[in-house]
């Protein structure tokens, strides 16, 4: 066989078979399909999203370490919200506590900037920023509370 009779062989075998044509309204239906494919998202509303999921993690973080929290302290907790107004008195208190520490560091700052103005009245700018960040390291010293850092505690 040549390659001129095969090929007169397989046009004829397809010329043979059984070809359907799509039923009335066929293209129709896939229009309409085709229409309410879902459009793409917007990076907005990616962005929301993302920004859900992020929320909701960060919860399940606080909700997974807060409940040993809360289970160590069941006790405490559970008198609290028994005693007659014991919700509103510790919140008192911790409403108390956040003013006193604010006021407090309003005062230090008061103080920190009129001593910097007192002692160095005709000095460069770029000394008050070595104040400054001098005094931001002492604030993050005594807030540590003295702790030793990794480094210095040999583990590495």
């Amino acid at each position: 066989m040549d390659a001129e009779n095969t090929d007169r062989l397989i046009a004829g075998a397809i010329a043979a078979l059984p070809y359907r044509k799509p039923s009335a309204g066929f293209g129709a239906k896939v229009m309409t399909a085709v229409a309410a494919a879902e459009a793409p998202r917007s990076w907005q509303e990616n962005l929301v999203t993302a920004a859900g999921l992020t929320v909701t993690v960060w919860m399940a973080g606080i909700v997974f370490v807060s409940a040993k929290l809360i289970y160590g302290n069941l006790g405490e907790i559970a008198t609290l919200i028994i005693r007659p107004g014991g919700i509103m008195r510790a919140l008192d208190l911790a409403v108390a506590h956040a003013a006193l520490g604010v006021a407090k560091l309003a005062s230090a700052a008061s103080f920190a900037a009129e001593l910097l103005s007192a002692a160095a009245p005709g000095l460069p700018a770029w000394y008050e920023t070595a104040a400054a960040a001098l005094l931001c390291a002492a604030a993050i010293a005594a807030l540590s509370g003295g702790r030793a850092s990794a480094h210095k505690a040999g583990i590495r």
